[in-house]
């Protein structure tokens, strides 16, 4: 799974890889609500990590928030596919660091 703000700047998505990538990589970008294609283009591997994909993705104006499905081919054969999530700032902020107070009563 990958994560995406919701912005029109260029950003770093670190894909896995599943195999050995050889050939020209593409990298597709599906909604998964109305099947829309968001994004589908021709990616450079510069072989930083062995075991992800580093890749510089820009989200088109007006991209919506939510889930979508990605896959990356190599020559026409998948080398990775899976779940993409693109939030908002907002969203992104606190979700995942909510605070809990505990209050302790005594007698």
């Amino acid at each position: 799974m990958i994560y995406l703000k919701n912005t029109t700047e260029a950003q770093v998505a670190y894909v896995p890889k599943d195999s050995d990538a050889t050939g020209l990589l593409k990298f597709a970008l599906k909604s998964t609500v109305d099947l829309d294609t968001v994004i589908n283009g021709v990616v450079l591997d510069l072989n930083i990590h062995r075991l992800y994909i580093a890749m510089s993705v820009q989200l088109p104006e007006g991209c919506p928030a939510g889930e979508y499905q990605y896959q990356l081919t190599a020559g026409g054969d998948p080398v990775s596919s899976g779940i993409a999530i693109v939030k908002d700032d907002r969203e992104a902020e606190g979700q995942y660091n909510k605070v809990i107070k505990y209050e302790q009563y005594t007698d």
